[in-house]
């Protein structure tokens, strides 16, 4: 048996232990105190701050975009947006079968947003309904404190007062694709895709803001911290003139065309119609399938840009390149005339006038008022196509005219056709080329710009889509100052004289005008045949009008074509009528108003 010693030891033993493993177990206490409370502080901390915190960005108010005179094109209207943060979301088929019942949503619009949510960041709002007014949203706002996660943003959509009309030039928004996140977009955020608003993205765009708030255990607000409040993006102004492009719009009715207005001296885009346009809105409420096939499959081509990205045979309006290339060359038919018997031969065939029984004698002057074109068929031969080409080039032909609307259309210059491979070139295709017709087109923007150069001396502009923003000279031609009133002296008799191709239309102009029509060859068809087919009004010439006013003293220049339009001088001449008799008297107006 253990004397009362050996049991003194060991209890003695035991206590030493147990006080051995108590301070073992103090330092590791001690130690991963330290460690969370010293070492692993600042990580802890923002651990329990972002349980604690919510940040949620706050969207800015995109900018707007105005025409030259401060019309809305494209602005923001007053509406509310819900969103929801899965990750504090408990059960998501669950607030989504609530939010069904509250708001009457469409299974069709859940499984949408199901679908949206799912791709999205877990910790990220996601837009699940946006455009709401607030009798939509009172339902939910009344019981947000049962949706965690799920909140009521007010904020703006875009809207485009004039969608139809300037399309286009302004383009339109749509919610963010995945390849837009990876550029910082929010899921819930609008993007530009076409046209202006997608050129001037960054601009409009403005910066986010940021809301910091308290949140519970289960992710409910409890208190708003501090807000850093979001900067609106910029306004912009165009020089577009929207009451112009209306008028423009209205003289073209319902037929397929573009027509463009330039700032002589400036280069600023007045106008800027292709027509027919499409329902820019659309694709902020979220476009259908259908009506998206719709557009795509329209044989009028509704998302097609005919001022900037479509290039046609100029026709006739081509006849004044020739006629500066004539000139400036020295050419002996330049200064004289020639017979116009209503025909050309050229080897073993005839290449004819588009007035059967000729002209008689012309020159220059009369073949540009009269548009003959055995006199450009012989000046084209004299000239050759390199000197052609040449002289097209200088006026800004075959060339991006640099708008701020990519993707533009260089257009086509024979020289420049591809795939010719080791044919020849025939001296009747320079002839055909030197009044318009053949391999070479030209885009309405390009045709504006060289209405402008012929009305101030030379300058090739750029042109400009924004208003008062430095001209930009893209280059100066050596031209003649008596070589530019030949050819200004014809294109005011185009229209003064009683035989000229546009009287009928414009003599009675609110303004003088200068100009040419043109009349390009689509697809040859007897006439028998052009009566009676179906299909008649698709072979119908292309109708071209381009021209400046006043010629006195030059302020705009217009270019305007109509596709399968017929004559120039009956389809496409009494449409810049309306838009230079518009232009006239909003410039008497404003004359007055700021006369004394």
């Amino acid at each position: 048996m253990w004397n009362q010693l050996e049991v003194r030891q060991r209890y003695d033993q035991r206590i030493y232990i147990f006080m051995v493993l108590l301070v073992c177990l103090m330092l590791l206490l001690l130690g991963r105190m330290i460690q969370l409370q010293w070492v692993q502080y600042s990580k802890h901390f923002t651990q329990s701050e972002d349980n604690r915190i919510h940040i949620s960005p706050v969207l800015p108010t995109r900018g707007i975009m105005m025409d030259r005179f401060g019309q809305g094109l494209a602005v923001n209207e007053v509406s509310y947006k819900i969103t929801l943060v899965p990750e504090r979301v408990e059960n998501l088929t669950s607030v989504f079968s609530s939010l069904q019942q509250l708001l009457g949503w469409s299974d069709k619009q859940i499984q949408r947003m199901q679908k949206r949510v799912h791709r999205a960041r877990s910790d990220r709002a996601v837009l699940l309904m946006d455009q709401l007014t607030w009798s939509t949203v009172a339902p939910l706002a009344a019981r947000l404190h049962k949706f965690s996660g799920v909140d009521v943003v007010a904020g703006t959509h875009r809207y485009y007062p004039h969608a139809i009309q300037t399309s286009h030039m302004v383009g339109y928004l749509s919610l963010v694709r995945d390849v837009d996140i990876k550029e910082g977009y929010l899921r819930m955020e609008y993007v530009g895709r076409s046209g202006l608003e997608r050129i001037f993205e960054k601009r409009l765009h403005g910066h986010l803001g940021y809301r910091h708030e308290e949140v519970d255990a289960k992710g409910r607000r409890v208190a708003l911290l501090k807000t850093i409040a979001p900067i609106t993006g910029e306004n912009i102004q165009l020089s577009l003139d929207v009451e112009l492009q209306n008028v423009a719009a209205k003289a073209l009715g319902k037929r397929t065309g573009a027509v463009v207005v330039m700032d002589v001296h400036t280069g600023e885009v007045l106008t800027l119609l292709s027509q027919p346009g499409y329902d820019s809105n659309k694709f902020i409420t979220g476009l259908e399938t259908a009506q998206w096939n719709a557009w795509l499959n329209d044989v009028q081509r509704p998302l097609l840009n005919r001022t900037t990205q479509a290039a046609y045979p100029p026709g006739s309006t081509f006849k004044m390149i020739p006629s500066f290339a004539g000139l400036a060359q020295g050419l002996k038919l330049a200064r004289g005339s020639t017979q116009c018997p209503g025909y050309i031969e050229l080897a073993d065939r005839k290449i004819r006038c588009w007035k059967k029984q000729g002209h008689g004698h012309v020159d220059m002057h009369d073949a540009l008022v009269h548009s003959c074109d055995v006199y450009f068929y012989e000046m084209g031969d004299a000239l050759g196509m390199s000197r052609l080409t040449q002289e097209a080039k200088m006026w800004g032909f075959g060339e991006r005219t640099g708008i701020h609307l990519p993707p533009e259309s260089k257009g086509l210059l024979p020289k420049e056709r591809p795939g010719m491979g080791r044919r020849s070139w025939y001296r009747g295709e320079t002839m055909i080329t030197a009044i318009g017709q053949g391999a070479v087109t030209v885009t309405p923007i390009q045709m504006a710009r060289f209405a402008a150069a012929i009305a101030n001396g030379g300058k090739i502009l750029r042109p400009l889509v924004e208003k008062n923003k430095p001209i930009h000279v893209v280059r100066t031609l050596d031209i003649k100052a008596s070589h530019l009133k030949i050819v200004r002296q014809a294109m005011r008799d185009v229209v003064a004289d009683p035989r000229g191709t546009a009287h009928r239309a414009l003599s009675r102009a609110k303004w003088t005008v200068a100009g040419k029509t043109g009349t390009a060859q689509v697809v040859m068809m007897a006439n028998d045949e052009a009566r009676t087919s179906s299909d008649a009004a698709n072979h119908q010439d292309h109708a071209w009008f381009m021209g400046y006013a006043p010629f006195e003293n030059p302020e705009i220049a217009i270019a305007v074509f109509v596709e399968h339009g017929g004559h120039g001088g009956s389809s496409a001449a009494p449409v810049a009528r309306a838009v230079i008799d518009a232009w006239a008297e909003k410039q008497r107006v404003i004359h007055e108003q700021v006369s004394p």
